[in-house]
């Protein structure tokens, strides 16, 4: 069994490696889409964002967002090595900042693209398919209302819960469909 273990993960390994990340977006159902929606504003978020790393191209690509911006959102591509998502990818750590824009690391070059300001945010690790696949974040805008200014570590716990609980979901629908149980990889 151990070997069969093995060679599944190697084999999921590959094929998520090998597979674009707007294709992967489609592991996560609507009902786990739901429980993500539900966690950013249960932390006080305007919007969540989705992020997958693009293992051809380097980089991390905005793949669902939650906002009224998600068409001009969805698409971009953040640089490995440039701004806060991209710092909690390499780190593996989550990260939460309330006066975002102060932060020596923060790169609002996604703000200037939708004319928006982020003023909050917060940012866990995503993991799934045996290993990390990119980073979730929640933020507050200036321009969008909010139940109360900043985020709180409750919050952060919260979001990282959830994100925990897509993860197995997205986990047993992959074992699923590699075990012959349905359709995909």
């Amino acid at each position: 069994m151990c070997e069969s273990a093995q060679e599944l993960e190697k084999h999921l390994g590959h094929w998520i490696g090998a597979t674009a990340p707007a294709q992967l977006i489609e592991w996560i159902d609507e009902a786990s889409l739901g429980l993500l929606c539900d966690a950013f504003l249960e932390a006080g978020g305007c919007e969540g964002t989705i992020w997958l790393f693009d293992e051809k191209a380097g980089d991390l690509v905005a793949v669902y967002n939650s906002g009224e911006d998600a068409g001009a959102l969805v698409g971009f591509r953040q640089p490995l090595g440039q701004g806060i998502i991209s710092l909690v990818f390499v780190q593996q750590q989550p990260y939460c900042e309330n006066e975002i824009q102060t932060s020596e690391g923060y790169d609002d070059t996604l703000d200037r693209k939708i004319s928006k300001h982020t003023t909050a945010m917060i940012a866990v690790p995503f993991y799934f398919g045996f290993g990390l696949r990119g980073v979730i974040s929640c933020v507050q805008l200036k321009e969008a209302r909010r139940t109360r200014e900043g985020f709180r570590f409750a919050d952060v716990e919260t979001l990282s819960r959830v994100v925990n609980l897509v993860e197995r979901l997205i986990n047993e629908s992959l074992l699923s469909s590699a075990l012959g149980f349905h359709d995909g990889v």
